[in-house]
């Protein structure tokens, strides 16, 4: 059992499960039609959170971590690129 919980994978799934649950508590009760500057801030941290839950399952779950360098730089530019045009996107709007 100590080896299960050891296991980078298992270290992960805690994290994705702990990460996914402030993302919940963060959203419920600020969904709306309009975004305002409170809200703006809080879809920023989600969006934070799920690039950050994306990575980890890139990285950790895919095995992009022993990849070709490559592979993981277009995948973490793509990534970062997707998140800053979420997060400007809800600040435009807001």
């Amino acid at each position: 059992m100590k080896e299960l919980v050891r296991q980078r994978a298992s270290v992960s799934f805690a994290l994705l499960l702990i990460v996914t649950s402030v993302s919940f508590w963060l959203t419920v009760g600020h969904g709306g039609n309009t975004l305002n500057a409170g809200q703006s801030v809080v879809w920023t941290l989600v969006v934070v959170l799920a690039f950050a839950k994306a990575r980890w399952v890139m990285l950790d779950f895919m095995e992009l971590r022993a990849g070709p360098i490559m592979l993981r730089v277009l995948y973490e530019a793509w990534g970062a690129g997707v998140a800053a045009a979420l997060i400007a996107i809800a600040w435009l709007v807001a």
